[in-house]
C-alpha cells in the first residue's frame, strides 16, 4: 500500500449514501413468500428492532442485565441476519445494492479531488455487498472497507429449519407490537426472552455467528487504521452521523484529531468536535483543505455564516479559496461549519436541531433510524 500523507474515514450510509440498506432488506421481505412475509409491513417490523437495538444501547443496566457486554450500536444487523439469510441469496443482495447506491450529491466529485493526497477509508456497519459496491464506485480499495461480513452462502448452508422461531417473532410479538400502537415497551420482555434467553435455537446459532462493525468496533478499526497508515489518530479525519458512530467520533475527539458530525443526530454531535450541515458532499471539503488551521477556520466561518447564507456570492469575503467559493456559487448551497468544543448545551441543542432537519432532507424517510 502506498502510503499518503493524510487518512480519512468515513461511516458509509449518511454521509456518503443516503440509503440504510439493512431497513431496505426489511423493506423487501414484505416481496417474499417464505414465512408469509407478505402478510406484514416488514419496514414496521426492521423499526421495531432497530428501536430495541437502541434500547439495548440507550438504557443504562440493560447490557449487564441480559449479560451481553459485547453488544454494540448497530447489532440490529446481527438481530436481522438469519432473516436475510434465509429469504435472499448472494446475487440478490448484490443486484439490490447496486440498484440502490444513491449517492448524495458531490459525492463522487469529493472523492476524486480527495484521492489525490489522501487516504481514503470506509468504517461501516453496513452489509459487505453493499460496502465493497458503493466503496468500488468511489474507487475506494476493497481492503480500504470495514464492514460487517455477511457471508450469505456460508450462512445458508447452516440454516435449518426456522419456523417456530419465525412464528414466535411475527405471530407472537410483532403483532403484540403493533395491537399495542407499537409501543415498544410492550414487547421488551418478549424481545429479551427470544434474543438472548434461548441461546440454543437456530435463530440464534446464525444470528450470533454476525459481528457487526459498529460502537466499539469502529474505533478499534480505526486504530488498526492508524498503524497500517502510519499516521496518528490525532492527525486523522472521521465523519459519521450517528449512535453507530460515537466510539470513533469521540477516539478521535480525546486524541485532538478532527471528529466530525455529518449532517448527523444528537448521537454524533455529542461526541463529535466539528458539525457540518450540508446538502451537498462537497459541502465538507474545507474541513480538509483547512485541516492545519481548523479553529481558526471555523471561528472566521461562524462569524460570517448568516451573511453567507443570505448570498452565496458574499462568500468572496470569507476564508475559502475562489476554487471552493466558485462550487458553493454554482451548486447555490452555503454549508454551516461548527466547533462543537466551545459551545454550550442552548447551543448545541439548536445545532442538533440543523443537522436533523438537513437529515431529514436529505435522506427521507431513513432519518428515523439512529
Amino acid at each position: 500500500m502506498k502510503l499518503k500523507k493524510f487518512c480519512c474515514c468515513w461511516d458509509l450510509e449518511g454521509p456518503l449514501s443516503i440509503i440504510d440498506f439493512a431497513a431496505e432488506l426489511g423493506r423487501k421481505l414484505n416481496e417474499k413468500s417464505k414465512f408469509n412475509f407478505q402478510r406484514y409491513n416488514m419496514s414496521q417490523f426492521f423499526t421495531m428492532i432497530s428501536n430495541y437495538d437502541d434500547y439495548i444501547i440507550d438504557v443504562p443496566g440493560v447490557k449487564e442485565l441480559l449479560n451481553i457486554p459485547e453488544y454494540q450500536p448497530g447489532d440490529t444487523l446481527r438481530l436481522m441476519a438469519p432473516l436475510y439469510a434465509s429469504c435472499f441469496n448472494e446475487n440478490e443482495l448484490i443486484n439490490l445494492a447496486k440498484q440502490n447506491i444513491k449517492l448524495l450529491p458531490g459525492c463522487k466529485e469529493l472523492m476524486k479531488i480527495l484521492h489525490k493526497d489522501w487516504d481514503i477509508f470506509v468504517v461501516s456497519t453496513s452489509y459487505s455487498q453493499f460496502a465493497y459496491i458503493v466503496a468500488e464506485v468511489l474507487n475506494i480499495p476493497k481492503d480500504h472497507v470495514y464492514c460487517t461480513e455477511f457471508n450469505i452462502k456460508k450462512l445458508k448452508q447452516e440454516l435449518r429449519d426456522m419456523t417456530n422461531s419465525i412464528d414466535s417473532l411475527m405471530l407472537e410479538i410483532f403483532e403484540k407490537y403493533l395491537v399495542n400502537n407499537k409501543d415498544l415497551e410492550s414487547v421488551i420482555v418478549d424481545l429479551n426472552n427470544f434474543f438472548w434467553r434461548d441461546r440454543e435455537s437456530n435463530y440464534i446459532r446464525v444470528m450470533n455467528q454476525i459481528s457487526v462493525i459498529g460502537g466499539k468496533r469502529k474505533e478499534v478499526a480505526v486504530e488498526e487504521i492508524s498503524k497500517r497508515t502510519k499516521i496518528p489518530l490525532s492527525e486523522m479525519i472521521v465523519l459519521g452521523d450517528s449512535i453507530t458512530d460515537i466510539n470513533m467520533l469521540q477516539r478521535i475527539r480525546d486524541e485532538d484529531g478532527i471528529a466530525v458530525s455529518f449532517n448527523g443526530n444528537k448521537f454524533s454531535v455529542n461526541r463529535a468536535n466539528v458539525a457540518v450541515t450540508t446538502p451537498n458532499s462537497l459541502g465538507v471539503l474545507p474541513i480538509f483543505l483547512e485541516k492545519h488551521n481548523i479553529r481558526e477556520f471555523l471561528e472566521e466561518w461562524e462569524s460570517q455564516f448568516q451573511s453567507f447564507q443570505e448570498n452565496p456570492n458574499n462568500i468572496k469575503n470569507g476564508p475559502l479559496s475562489e476554487e471552493i467559493r466558485n462550487i458553493f456559487i454554482k451548486y447555490n448551497f452555503v454549508p454551516e461549519f461548527v466547533d462543537l468544543t466551545n459551545k454550550s448545551q442552548e447551543q448545541l441543542t439548536k445545532i442538533i436541531l440543523r443537522q436533523e432537519n438537513m437529515r431529514k432532507i436529505v435522506r427521507g424517510g431513513v432519518d428515523k433510524l439512529t
